[in-house]
């Protein structure tokens, strides 16, 4: 009886053990197991460093093609290695060979043929320079984005002007779109995701609110022949341009132009930092702040905030500047009137044209006077320059002179008598100080001894005889 327990449970431990072999057997697989992709790829039966060999291989292949973006009948061309584009092989096969090889046995097992009935794609781990690709994008907005334009009246001819319609692209949406391309065996045309932006104001909205009347105006000269220059006072012109403010509303100029950045289609030009006129992006936003800033001035209303430039300006007059800086300085100024009103800006030729309207026009004259006007001496300071002949002195730059002013709003009846008076601002602007180059002290001249006749003769003694 023993004995034919024995044979039994021996052929029991047999089963047992030929069964628990044939289900655990997939544990011990030495290949990526069936049903695992890459991005499209069948790496099933491979080993981790084939799959990491079919990724490299793979990775040149796409390298050579371009990314086509379209929008309408223009198609733009990007190189994945103008963005440093790369997979990262090792990551990604690491990722295939760890299917089914996580977890307690059991899940693992489940694991495993779950991928073989219903398939895994792994993701590609990738690797690309982020600063390219924004620069690349910056440069896809200069060319597709248009901003809004609100319904206007027309600084010319007083008539409605109808809103148009802007655009912009979806930058979040283009990133996902070009990384997939990229990862795609097939045709790397995609189109360019473009979102329309709606105005803020529509003509019907206009009519609605009785504007109508020009209330200020301001003009100002700028150069045409400075470009980008003329491309910021344009823009920077076409962002107020049609803004609405209702009674007790504050208008900011920074939230209404928005960052001066290339990707809002800013240029670089010339603009004051520091006290010193220096490349930068947006430079010119500031003619049309402190164009909007004397238009403000004599339509009556209310400043808020506004700083003066730490030089003086050719395009307006002493203490008639406000300079702006986004996220630090901003020109502001409240809506006091007891109706709507309006800016309209318009660049026509070399002149820039800003215009307060409301509802009817003023009754009452304002004049904005600059008093107390003070001269500030620049300083003269000296720098060794070794290369300059000894004694010799050259003019580096010649000095500007500074100015302290007083500037005052007086406001007048249509009769003349005066009915308010305010101090708007005490100014000043820095000089520019003479700087001179000096060269090396001159070098002192020994003096000479001049050898005469009787100096060379011996000398006579008279001995006693």
């Amino acid at each position: 009886m023993k004995r034919w327990v024995g044979m039994i449970l021996a052929v029991a431990v047999v089963l047992i053990g030929t069964a628990a072999f044939w289900l655990t057997r997939p544990l011990f697989a030495q290949t990526v197991y069936n049903g695992v992709t890459v991005a499209s790829i069948e790496v099933a039966g491979k080993t981790r460093d084939e799959v990491a060999q079919i990724l490299y291989v793979w990775q040149k292949d796409q390298k050579s093609k371009p990314i086509l973006l379209s929008y309408g009948s223009a198609t733009f061309r990007i190189e994945p290695e103008n963005i440093d584009y790369s997979i990262d092989a090792e990551a990604t096969a690491d990722a295939a060979w760890q299917v089914g090889r996580e977890g307690s046995w059991w899940l693992r097992l489940r694991n495993i043929r779950d991928v073989q009935a219903q398939g895994w794609s792994i993701p590609l781990k990738i690797k690309y320079n982020e600063n390219k690709l924004d620069t690349i994008l910056e440069q896809l907005q200069e060319t597709v984005n248009r901003p809004p334009r609100n319904a206007t009246l027309s600084l010319r001819t007083g008539g409605i002007v109808s809103e148009v319609e802007g655009q912009e692209i979806d930058v979040a949406a283009l990133k996902e779109l070009m990384l997939a391309a990229i990862h795609r065996a097939d045709a790397n045309t995609i189109i360019l995701p473009v979102k329309p932006v709606y105005p803020e104001i529509t003509a019907s909205e206009l009519a609605q609110n009785g504007i109508k009347e020009l209330v200020a105006m301001y003009t100002t000269m700028f150069n045409t022949e400075d470009a980008n220059r003329t491309v910021n006072v344009k823009l920077s012109a076409q962002k107020i341009n049609g803004k609405l403010l209702y009674p007790g509303q504050i208008f900011s100029y920074n939230d209404t132009v928005g960052p001066r950045e290339k990707s809002q289609g800013f240029k670089e030009a010339m603009e004051i930092i520091n006290g010193e006129f220096v490349p930068g992006i947006g430079g010119g936003v500031c003619q049309v702040s402190s164009t909007l800033y004397n238009a403000v001035l004599l339509a009556g209303l209310n400043i808020v905030e506004r700083t003066n430039h730490s030089k003086p300006l050719s395009y307006v007059p002493l203490g008639r500047d406000a300079t702006v800086v986004y996220n630090a300085l901003d020109f502001k100024f409240v809506n006091n009137s007891p109706a709507p009103v309006m800016i309209m800006a318009e660049a026509v030729g070399n002149k820039l044209n800003i215009g307060i309207f409301g509802q009817r026009a003023l009754d009452k004259n304002i004049d904005i006077v600059t008093v107390d006007q003070q001269v500030i001496q620049p300083a003269t300071i000296k720098k060794a320059d070794p290369s300059l002949p000894p004694g010799e002195n050259k003019v580096e730059k010649p000095g500007k002179p500074g100015y302290e002013v007083t500037v005052i709003r007086i406001i007048r009846d249509n009769n003349g008598r005066e009915l308010k008076r305010e101090i708007l601002s005490r100014d000043k602007y820095a000089p520019d100080d003479t700087l001179i180059k000096t060269g090396p002290a001159p070098k002192p001249v020994k003096a000479k001894v001049k050898r005469t006749e009787d100096a060379d003769k011996p000398s006579e003694a008279t001995g006693m005889q």
